[in-house]
Formats: structure tokens, C-alpha cells, sequence
């Protein structure tokens, strides 16, 4: 599973990184609103990890730029922005989640897993689809209509890489 952290303090994306490293997720960093926010709307995540008062954008932007944009990554805001009118901007403008610093990586991980899970019930993540084209990445079988192929080794590889 892929996740992005949008956070601009060093040691604390190094630190969530190292930790979700251990958990066995994939993890890119952003340090600034702008590198998160391009890398949101071009990168395929299964979570963004987004802080709010970031350099050069803010948070609440990039979340609200994110759910015009119909992009339904589940996000979680890490903030130590703990005021009730911040919570509500963020979790009424499309967060899935709202945690202020300082907070303990034990709660971080268990929040992420659970959104994870909810995610994954209702969307099954080994099936990808592209108009009549489907691909299940648990058997290899593509099928296109009345055709079916399956697919092994390497070709199944490079279609999970680029999931």
C-alpha cells in the first residue's frame, strides 16, 4: 500500500516515514503544499498522510483542490491546528481523519489500517479496470469481453508496479 506524507518538519516525516516503513507500507515524502499537492494529483496513493500549515500551500487548500478534482484518496490531517472550527474546516471539506500533534505512531498506524480496511471493503484493490478491460491481480486472468488471458511472472509484476 502507498502512502504520501505531506509534511514539512523533517525529523517528524522522517519519523512517520520510518514507521510505516516497519508496517511494510510504501511511503513517499512531500516537505511543501505545492510538491504535495502535484504529487496527489498525479501520483496513485492509497492514503495521503496531510499536515496544514505547509510552505508555499496550505492544507486545507490542497484538501479542498484534491476533492474538486474527484480524487477519492482517503486523507488524514496531522496538524497542531486543535481548534474545533479547524477540525470541522477540515473533516467537512473531505478528510477522512482529523489528528492533532503531538500525537503516538501506535495511533497513527492503528487509524490508518482502519481506514485501509474500510477502503478495501468496499473496493476490491486486486481487480483494476479500464472500460471493458480487467485485470485481477490475485489470479492473473484478464478479460476483455468473451476473452480470457492470464498473465505470469514479469508482465504481472510491472502491472502491479504501475498500479
Amino acid at each position: 500500500m502507498k502512502i504520501l506524507v505531506v509534511e514539512d518538519e523533517y525529523s517528524l516525516a522522517d519519523a512517520i516515514s520510518a514507521t510505516l516503513k516497519r508496517e511494510n507500507f510504501d511511503v513517499k515524502l512531500a516537505a511543501n503544499g505545492e510538491e504535495g499537492e502535484e504529487e496527489a494529483l498525479t501520483g496513485i496513493y492509497d492514503l495521503i498522510l496531510l499536515d496544514i500549515m505547509l510552505p508555499k500551500k496550505n492544507g486545507f487548500e490542497i484538501l479542498r483542490t484534491l476533492r474538486q478534482e474527484k480524487i477519492d484518496t482517503p486523507i488524514i490531517i496531522l496538524t497542531a491546528k486543535s481548534e474545533l472550527y479547524d477540525k470541522l474546516n477540515g473533516l467537512e471539506n473531505g478528510a477522512d481523519d482529523y489528528i492533532t500533534k503531538p500525537f503516538h505512531m501506535q495511533e497513527l498506524v492503528a487509524r490508518i489500517k482502519v481506514i485501509l480496511k474500510r477502503k478495501s471493503n468496499i473496493e476490491n484493490t486486486n481487480i483494476l479496470e479500464y472500460e471493458d478491460l480487467k485485470l485481477d491481480l490475485s489470479s492473473g486472468k484478464m478479460i476483455s469481453g468473451d476473452n480470457e488471458i492470464s498473465i505470469n511472472g514479469k508482465e504481472l509484476e510491472l502491472l502491479e508496479i504501475g498500479r
